[in-house]
């Protein structure tokens, strides 16, 4: 967990007891505990979405703007046809 100045509050997440003690174990055998763990695993998880999110909004807002285009489905249908081809020759 990085050092952070940000101030902390607490969360409580109910979780099968399987998961808790997957996290228990994983603490164990890297000499961390589990805040550790469960905080990497948020943090990653809000990095990660919110990527995605982001990049939807952009690929939404060029879209709206005109700066790209979707592909029709018979475009579609035409490059899968031909990378299947490609493919089944190999």
């Amino acid at each position: 967990m990085t050092a952070t100045s940000e101030p902390m509050t607490t969360i409580s997440v109910r979780v099968p007891e399987r998961m808790r003690d997957q996290f228990d174990a994983l603490a164990k055998s890297t000499d961390r505990n589990r805040q550790y763990h469960a905080f990497e695993a948020m943090r990653r998880y809000i990095e990660t979405e919110k990527w995605q999110v982001d990049l939807i909004a952009e690929r939404k807002r060029q879209l709206d703007a005109g700066d790209i285009a979707c592909a029709t489905p018979e475009e579609v249908a035409a490059l899968r046809s031909k990378r299947y081809s490609v493919e089944s020759a190999e």
